[in-house]
């Protein structure tokens, strides 16, 4: 399982590093200056209309953009073929707050709605990307207050404004940051993107992607600014990354008949308030397989939910995926936060009568996995069964280290009551077939608590449980 999806990368990892080895950080002779185009980085002026011909004449010269020093205020720019953004030291792209500054990119999902407006985008294009070390901010509570509706402290969770946007609906009335749709040949490298209001990196039936030691962050109390969304697309790494934010890390998940595969997420830190890595199912048309992932060598800490796997809506499979080497620390946030401090939770269900999953959720391999949590793990199913886990090397700390617990299962998005009371177990198991736990410590760490349960609770329609040396160590 350990290969499971290097092979199929390597052509294009190669191609990327022939690029980057041609491509430097200041500007030279083969790039334009978005200063040449009159663009001012004052942080006050609106460059769009300079930066938008800096790119156009980058396409008909074969050249790339630099952004040198200075906050370049913009409205929405679209990249094309065979033109990189180059942003320098110091240099800034700062998102317009005007709702006049961006048009519709049609969307490939109903959940953000039909349209997606991005600050940046690349539709049907190939070769395209961007380099650091210079950021772009999508400017959502920075400066503190900007794009905030509200702020509820006691749940430490914020409201955004909605922009006037036509075609969008609830949540989705708010710039995204990043878009690549239709687009393959990508890299995004040694950058930072910050504070979207909407989803941070979304990619949108894109193909041959590498994103290479970049930082990711928004608000950790502002919903829906995602790192990086994976939507039926294939042939990805991500390696060498800081990713922390509110909602999901990174959410790998289909939406239509395009599969999500070969994707690998190696040596990175990931922080969420939500899950840190996330694969789902969530469309009608969601038949598209979820599969041959890869994560290696991740970090997860200060985070609500772990590893989540939860299809809900479609008929796909997510199958053939490995987590390996990893340590992840999670607790419980706030209830408008999905999860209650689960490091793994796998669950397949419908998420309501008419929107329901009738695919697979199978071949799951976890190794060398280190956790710290307030919750233990989750294996849940409904009208399928799971099959074929295998967890090996896996030692599971159960700990009451904050201030504030809800033992639960968190089945959300599920038809109501979708949030259960429950006992924290070490491992629960309900509907599943072949798993197998090999080498598996469950410690509960003093002091103990009055709603922790038993170390592993296995449901009756479970089958195929093998046990190779389960140890469980109780606190006093």
């Amino acid at each position: 399982m350990s290969n499971i999806c290097c092979s199929p990368c390597l052509p294009f990892v190669v191609l990327f590093l022939v690029i980057l080895s041609v491509r430097g950080q200041h500007a030279s002779p083969k790039m334009v200056n978005i200063v040449d185009f009159g663009a001012i980085g004052d942080h006050k002026t609106l460059n769009t209309v300079p930066i938008q011909h800096a790119i156009l004449a980058a396409l008909m010269n074969d050249m790339d953009v630099y952004v040198p020093r200075g906050v370049f205020v913009t409205g929405q720019v679209e990249l094309y073929s065979g033109v990189h953004i180059m942003l320098d030291e110091g240099a800034e792209l700062y998102a317009s707050d005007d709702p006049r500054q961006y048009s519709c990119l049609s969307s490939i999902t109903t959940d953000t709605g039909p349209c997606d407006y991005p600050l940046i985008f690349a539709n049907n294009a190939e070769d395209v990307g961007m380099y650091g070390p210079g950021c772009i901010n999508g400017g959502a509570n920075d400066p503190p207050g900007h794009l905030v509706a509200s702020y509820n402290a006691t749940e430490q969770f914020i409201t955004p404004l909605q922009f006037q946007f036509p075609n969008c609906t609830g949540y989705s009335c708010k710039p995204k940051l990043v878009v690549f749709k239709n687009t393959r040949h990508i890299i995004l490298k040694d950058i930072t993107l910050k504070n979207s209001a909407l989803w941070t990196t979304t990619l949108a039936q894109a193909s041959d992607v590498l994103i290479d030691n970049c930082t990711i962050y928004g608000d950790r109390r502002w919903p829906n600014n995602d790192g990086v969304d994976i939507m039926s697309s294939s042939n990805i790494i991500i390696k060498n990354s800081n990713i922390s934010t509110g909602d999901d890390s990174i959410a790998i998940i289909t939406h239509t008949s395009y599969a999500c595969s070969n994707i690998s997420v190696l040596h990175s830190h990931l922080a969420s308030s939500s899950a840190a890595i996330k694969l789902a199912a969530y469309e009608e048309n969601a038949s598209g397989l979820v599969s041959n992932l890869r994560f290696d060598n991740i970090y997860v800490n200060d985070t609500n939910r772990g590893l989540c796997i939860d299809p809900r809506w479609g008929s796909g499979s997510i199958m053939n995926a490995s987590f390996s080497n990893m340590y992840i620390s999670t607790r419980f946030f706030s209830s408008p936060w999905w999860g209650s401090a689960e490091p793994i939770y796998v669950t397949s269900m419908s998420m309501s009568k008419n929107q329901t999953w009738r695919g697979d959720v199978k071949n799951f391999h976890f190794e060398n996995i280190t956790t710290m949590s307030e919750a233990g793990v989750v294996l849940y199913a409904e009208d399928r069964p799971l099959m074929n886990f295998t967890f090996k090397n896996i030692s599971l700390h159960i700990h009451q280290f904050s201030n504030i617990s809800r033992p639960s299962h968190d089945y959300r998005p599920a038809p109501p009551p979708a949030i259960y009371y429950a006992p924290t177990d070490g491992i629960f198991i309900q509907y599943a077939t072949n798993i197998t736990l090999e080498d598996v410590t469950i410690r509960y760490l003093p002091p103990k608590q009055s709603f922790w349960g038993v170390c592993l609770n296995v449901t009756s329609n479970v089958k195929d449980l093998n046990k190779e040396g389960l140890t469980c160590l109780a606190a006093s």
